[in-house]
């Protein structure tokens, strides 16, 4: 089971630590995101959350 590393603005993956981890923050390469804040969950979690958030924006878009 592999954790991966989601940015909480843009759910990306391609997050690193700040600094070489001195900071103790991350960095989002797509949105450019600081902060001490990222969501860690297995690939399986990621994919549902990506499948719940994209079903919740076409039910907003039948309204």
């Amino acid at each position: 089971m592999t954790k991966v590393l989601v940015c909480p603005v843009c759910k990306s993956t391609d997050v690193e630590l700040d600094a070489g981890g001195v900071s103790g923050k991350y960095y989002c390469k797509k949105c450019g995101y600081v902060g001490s804040f990222v969501l860690e969950m297995t690939e399986g979690e990621f994919e549902e959350m990506l499948k719940m958030e994209k079903e919740s924006m076409e039910h907003d878009e039948n309204k």
